[in-house]
């Protein structure tokens, strides 16, 4: 296999880093505007590996320090495949560790590679991309136990010392920062996003769920609104005390979740109701959803079985969320008018 690196093109150190500032520099404006961290990120590589033709790829990772798996989160270079399957294990890495000895360090390492290198893959990227040496940068967060690790690989031997490593090490401060951003802004989501007492969805993420279900056009694929009330709640709480019922809505809401499939979402819409949202669902998968999630409430074991009612609502076309939402709120209540535990589907 020939090396994809052009042969011969010479290394002016002075050149090489002067053209990659110029190159960042030149487009932060842009890269600046992209709302999505990994994104930014990203195109930070993109820019750096387009500008240089001796960067061959360059990869970012963010995440707990103690993690026994590292995969690369953003990356670039002509060498992208080799970062778009990397998987490293820090249980099977038997190699002198090139990436987990750096994470959690204070301070980039250098490390070469060659045709005859001890770590394997980086065999096959000199042999594929002709990578002669790596440098791995590590990342710091301002959240404990999170650390990250930022990743270049080049084709020259020492091309690294020569360009110097202050350049990296910036972008690795950079990437730290915007990182750092990433995990705070996923944490803070997280616990406004979901309720605390049954661990699903509130009301809250809504407005994130909505870009799923929303149909611009009756050629879009179909979804659907479920809401779910748990019968005679208020008797359980009368007679059983608010810590029952809150063990209630808790077993109920697992239950729920147990059914549904990884893109489903459902959330606690208030008191003892539940919001089900299934995106890309057919008309009679949905009725079947709903009996699923009918008869898995009823089968619930515990101080006090209840069971549910649900009302089921298209999502259609040209029409607002909301007006589904309470097209499925009233098939509810005529679930529960007709003698609860049961589904009625309304258009």
């Amino acid at each position: 296999m020939t090396p994809t690196t052009t042969p011969g093109v010479p290394l002016d150190p002075l050149a090489e880093r002067a053209l990659i500032a110029e190159t960042l520099i030149a487009s932060a404006a842009r890269l600046m505007a992209v709302r999505d961290e990994l994104e930014l990120v990203r195109g930070v590589c993109v820019a750096m590996c387009g500008a240089s033709q001796h960067i061959r790829l360059a990869w970012t990772w963010f995440g707990d320090e103690k993690s026994d798996v590292i995969q690369p989160q953003a990356y670039a270079g002509v060498a992208s495949d080799y970062a778009a399957r990397t998987l490293i294990r820090r249980s099977r890495l038997t190699e002198p560790g090139p990436v987990f000895r750096t994470l959690g360090g204070k301070a980039p390492e250098q490390f070469p590679v060659s045709l005859d290198s001890p770590y394997g893959p980086w065999r096959e990227l000199a042999q594929a991309h002709g990578v002669r040496s790596v440098m791995a940068v590590p990342l710091k967060s301002t959240l404990s136990g999170m650390g990250g690790l930022f990743v270049i690989y080049a084709d020259h031997e020492d091309y690294f010392h020569e360009v110097g490593e202050s350049l990296f090490t910036a972008l690795g401060e950079l990437f730290s920062s915007v990182l750092t951003s990433l995990a705070e802004r996923t944490t803070l989501e997280q616990a406004v996003n979901h309720d605390a007492l049954t661990g699903v969805l509130n009301r809250h993420a809504l407005p994130i769920i909505e870009r799923r279900l929303l149909r611009r056009t009756p050629s879009d694929p179909l979804s659907f609104l479920l809401m779910v009330d748990v019968d005679h709640f208020k008797a359980v709480n009368d007679k059983l005390g608010h810590a029952v019922g809150d063990q209630v809505l808790h077993k109920v809401a697992t239950a729920l979740r147990g059914v549904l499939r990884p893109d489903d979402s459902v959330m606690r819409w208030g008191g003892e109701e539940f919001l089900v949202c299934l995106p890309g669902t057919q008309h009679e998968d949905a009725l079947l959803v709903a009996e699923k999630l009918r008869r898995a409430v009823a089968e619930l074991a515990g101080p006090a079985p209840v069971t549910v009612s649900i009302g089921v609502a298209e999502v259609m076309a040209g029409r607002a969320l909301a007006a589904s939402i309470d097209i499925a709120d009233q098939a509810m209540l005529q679930a529960k008018g007709a003698g609860r535990n049961r589904i009625v589907y309304r258009d």
